[in-house]
C-alpha cells in the first residue's frame, strides 16, 4: 500500500452515514476493545465535532471533540487503523479538529504512551498541572501517577 494515501483520504464531520459496526471494529483493530458499540454511539452522538477518515468508503480513522464551544474542549479517540498508521492520516484528522476548533480557548487531550511526539509536532504541549480520574483500573494504572498518602501526625 502506498504511504502517500493521505491525499486520497476524505474527512467527514457527520454521523449520518456512519456504520456503527465498522466504528466498533476500528476500536477492536487498534486494541481498544473495551468500547462497546452502544457506548461508542452514545459518546459520538454527544460530541461537538467528529472527524471520520475514509479511504474510498472504508472507515480507517477517527477523532472527536467534546467542548463548551467557547473556552474548553477535549480531544478524544484519535485512532487510525493499524494498516494505515504512519501515512499522514492521523495528521489529517488532527488538522481537521484543530482547524475547526481554532476559536476554542483551550483544547486538551491525553496521548497514548509513545505518541506524545506526534501531538507536539502539531503544536500541542504537555500540561503542567493536569489532573484526572479513571473509574477503570487499567487506564488508571497506565496514565495516572500513584497517590501518595500523607500521614498526619
Amino acid at each position: 500500500m502506498s504511504t502517500n494515501i493521505a491525499s486520497e483520504i476524505s474527512i467527514v464531520n457527520s454521523l449520518n452515514k456512519l456504520d456503527w459496526e465498522e466504528l466498533a471494529q476500528l476500536y477492536v483493530d487498534v486494541k481498544w476493545d473495551s468500547f462497546p458499540k452502544d457506548k461508542l454511539q452514545k459518546a459520538f452522538n454527544a460530541s461537538y465535532l467528529v472527524s471520520l477518515a475514509y479511504l474510498d468508503e472504508r472507515l480507517i480513522g477517527c477523532g472527536r471533540v467534546i467542548t463548551d464551544g467557547v473556552f474548553y474542549g477535549s480531544i478524544y479517540d484519535v485512532i487510525v487503523h493499524p494498516d494505515f498508521q504512519g501515512m499522514g492520516i492521523g495528521n489529517k484528522i488532527m488538522t481537521d479538529i484543530l482547524t475547526k476548533c481554532s476559536d476554542i480557548f483551550f483544547l486538551q487531550l491525553t496521548a497514548t504512551h509513545g505518541r506524545e511526539g506526534f501531538y507536539e509536532k502539531l503544536g500541542l504541549r504537555k500540561h503542567k498541572t493536569a489532573m484526572g480520574r479513571y473509574t477503570h483500573p487499567s487506564p488508571e494504572k497506565e496514565y495516572l501517577e500513584e497517590l501518595i498518602e500523607v500521614v498526619k501526625k
